[in-house]
């Protein structure tokens, strides 16, 4: 899969590099100006641009920013939109050149509509006097003249591209529209480079089982944290969970029937934290937990509840009920542990304590 991924990206990146070597050696031999080759240097101009401006973009805001621009200066329009769409209709993103469009909400009906379920272009001059068009967002203001053309990825609309009114007064042109097409066909292939590199990055930080960040993450947030404490001087805790029994059990039931106990250990971890703590497959049947800005006292308390719900959250398997257990060693940042691997050592300490303890229990390293 990842492969896969991988070279999808590359090919992107090679056929966008391919179109703007090809329109750079073409531009260059042109030597006749007449009407119709002023027009084929001046397109051959604007896609070799627009390569060249996406080749090196992997954000999403980035690179439609980049289009925004420049679908409104070559169309000579007041503004420009892009309307991301997912598979349903529904409204993913909605991005406008007149700045930040969070909370905007904007509608498919009118001539948008018809954009969108036709997956042809749509143009219009006078857009008051079109029926059903309220598309816009509330306190956008009047528009007259509309190009609407769809973003198509491998055969499917993922949103629409649109500019409104010419500065100069002007109506919008066949020209035009087949220019904005041209700049849509470039928007599909970054959102397609984007959406990939996002997927390399997840993949590339998480667990494929749990989906819970991998072993390399923690290390890193665990030295984000510490610099954190450093700066703030508030403390955080590290919890190590380890999965009571955990080789009998695959050894009766089986690894596929283990593999389904990790995921939903790794959903009741997730349940019980906030945004801004991180959960990580440490290896094998052993979880870590970091608890942002969360002195030992409040981890105790986290740790207790994710105890109590794995522990009450009883599996029917091969016609008997089966109660996984867990335990969890906890260590805070600074007090038991002053580096990375000092506060590692220190809640690797307290899970052991709990194992030889008798398992199902929460210790700390004090």
């Amino acid at each position: 899969m990842t492969t896969s991924i991988i070279i999808a990206l590359a090919l992107i990146s090679i056929f966008l590099s391919a179109i703007y070597m090809r329109n750079r050696k073409v531009s260059t031999n042109i030597k006749c100006h007449n009407e119709k080759q002023l027009k084929t240097i001046r397109e051959l101009n604007i896609t070799n641009e627009l390569s060249a401006s996406l080749l090196s973009s992997l954000d999403m805001e980035s690179a439609v920013d980049i289009l925004l621009d420049r679908s409104r200066e070559l169309l000579k329009a007041t503004r420009s939109a892009v309307i991301l769409t997912n598979k349903n209709g529904g409204i993913e993103g909605f991005f406008t050149s007149l700045g930040p469009s969070s909370g905007c909400k904007v509608k498919l009906t009118g001539i948008l509509r018809k954009a969108y379920e036709d997956m042809v272009p749509a143009r219009g001059d006078d857009i008051p006097s079109m029926p059903g068009f309220d598309g816009l967002p509330d306190n956008h203001p009047d528009i007259s003249g509309i190009i609407v053309v769809p973003i198509i990825l491998r055969g499917e609309i993922i949103g629409e591209l649109m500019v409104t009114d010419k500065n100069n007064g002007k109506d919008f042109t066949s020209e035009d529209e087949d220019l904005l097409l041209t700049i849509a066909f470039y928007l599909g292939l970054t959102i397609e480079k984007v959406n990939l590199h996002d997927e390399i990055v997840k993949m590339a930080s998480t667990d494929g089982l749990t989906g819970l960040h991998n072993h390399r993450t923690l290390q890193e947030r665990l030295e984000n944290e510490i610099d954190r404490v450093k700066r703030y001087k508030r403390p955080f805790s590290l919890m190590m969970i380890d999965i009571d029994h955990f080789k009998n059990f695959n050894d009766k039931f089986g690894h596929q029937t283990g593999d389904e106990v990790l995921k939903l250990i790794s959903a009741i971890m997730t349940e019980n934290m906030r945004s801004i703590d991180m959960a990580a497959r440490y290896g094998g049947e052993e979880f870590a937990v970091i608890l942002s800005e969360t002195p030992l006292s409040g981890a105790l308390q986290i740790a207790e509840r994710i105890r109590e719900q794995i522990k009450d959250n009883k599996i029917e398997l091969k016609g008997e009920e089966v109660t996984i257990t867990v335990s969890i060693g906890i260590a805070e940042f600074p007090e038991d542990g002053s580096t990375r691997e000092g506060l590692i050592g220190a809640a690797d300490k307290a899970l052991y304590l709990a194992k030889r303890s008798g398992r199902n229990r929460v210790c700390t390293y004090r």
